[in-house]
């Protein structure tokens, strides 16, 4: 096969003339093994931190069922918005569908995917997402669509017998999910399962070794955006042990991002504290004054250790953070380390989504840090540096969408 060198981003991208690319126990390959199975899915639009959700979950899923997993490139965050300005779409993946590839960030630009590959196969498609599946259409496909807000994926349906597990399901759902009159429109997806939820007072339970394990289809598809669920519960602990390793261990940034961050870590120096301040585009943003970073650098006597502060940012008026260098802190920002960033050399669309995911990991370096707490920002930063710290052990939320429902014959 005649393999072509592109560069784009600065990155460097091997790929197949269908515009694949193929990873296979940490190196790139030619093909896969013709007969393989795959799992996929449809990435659910909005910014990173939820196209990284579906992301991560397929990857556990294609572990645990033995497919090689085909990912998707990232949709830059300021061309969703753009669109679902001028268009009449409520669902995010629709969105996502509307971009062509020139518009789509290929995720090997911002995941490792070759380190990924050393647990699972993985295929990347550079493509837009209706050509994804033109490419396929030849192949046997399952479709799975299960709305998340309306009810449970689990490892295995218990048995109905089982009192204490169905119980624990029960109380979950009726804390966690939100009632039919509160489901986002964006959220909306699934309409078998919108229409049985109308229909029912009760919520649905899927089980992954249920549902999917004996599914013989060449692709297995997870629809409309479905896999972005922020809880997927699990009764066996061992398997929930596993799956937080992998995350940990096998999900980074891909190394020219890393390289980009090192680089600025190194000008700005250690120690150094860190906040996250987002101003501009969330409801709960407008009512956050400055006292609230403050006092909490305050209780951490962060300017005891080091003066030097990073604050990234949305705000684009720098003098709202004069209260923090009255307290005597020396204020830094994305622009003083240009140099370092090498953000000019990137497509114009995608610099907002790159300079995010080099201050998330910026911040996750961070002595101190102090975020905000309504944003998904935080919550990856928040991960990033339980990522960077961990060894072993059980993950709770944010950390991980995969959660232990623990139970009292499984505990320990």
């Amino acid at each position: 096969m005649v393999h072509r060198m592109i560069r784009k981003l600065k990155f460097i991208i091997f790929k197949d003339q269908r515009g694949i690319m193929v990873y296979i126990d940490g190196r790139v390959a030619c093909e896969i093994n013709p007969g393989a199975r795959y799992l996929s899915y449809q990435p659910p639009g909005g910014g990173w931190n939820n196209q990284r959700v579906a992301f991560e979950n397929a990857v556990v899923l294609a572990k645990l069922l033995n497919r090689t997993l085909i990912v998707h490139p990232l949709a830059p965050h300021q061309e969703i918005l753009r669109l679902k300005r001028s268009r009449r779409v409520s669902a995010g993946y629709e969105i996502y569908n509307m971009l062509p590839a020139e518009k789509l960030l290929p995720l090997s630009g911002v995941i490792d995917l070759k380190g990924l590959s050393k647990l699972v196969p993985v295929k990347e498609t550079t493509s837009s997402h209706v050509e994804f599946v033109d490419k396929y259409k030849h192949l046997t496909w399952g479709r799975v669509c299960h709305n998340g807000l309306i009810g449970m994926w689990v490892d295995a349906i218990p048995r109905a017998t089982d009192e204490e597990k169905w119980q624990l399901l029960r109380q979950h759902m009726e804390t966690n999910l939100p009632s039919h009159g509160d489901l986002p429109l964006y959220r909306r997806i699934c309409k078998g399962d919108l229409k049985q939820f109308d229909n029912s007072s009760g919520r649905p339970v899927w089980g992954i070794k249920d549902e999917l394990s004996n599914r013989s289809e060449d692709m297995l598809y997870f629809a409309e955006g479905s896999l972005y669920n922020r809880e997927l519960l699990f009764f066996d602990k061992k398997t929930v042990l596993n799956t937080h390793e992998w995350i940990m261990r096998f999900i980074r940034f891909a190394p020219d991002i890393r390289k980009r961050v090192m680089d600025v870590l190194e000008a700005l120096g250690h120690p150094f504290n860190a906040i996250h301040v987002r101003r501009t585009d969330h409801p709960s943003s407008f009512r956050m004054k400055q006292d609230f970073w403050l006092q909490r650098l305050k209780v951490r006597e962060a300017v005891n250790l080091t003066k030097t502060l990073y604050i990234a940012t949305d705000e684009e008026d720098k003098a709202w953070f004069k209260p923090f260098s009255d307290a005597g802190y020396n204020l830094y920002f994305a622009e003083d380390f240009d140099d370092q960033l090498r953000l000019r050399h990137v497509n114009s669309a995608f610099v907002q989504d790159m300079l995010g995911l080099c201050e998330q990991l910026v911040c996750a370096h961070a002595d101190h840090f102090v975020g905000s707490y309504y944003s998904t920002f935080t919550m990856f930063i928040k991960r990033l540096r339980k990522q960077l710290s961990w060894k072993k052990g059980l993950l709770h939320k944010p950390y991980t969408s995969i959660v232990w429902i623990g139970t009292s014959d499984s505990k320990g």
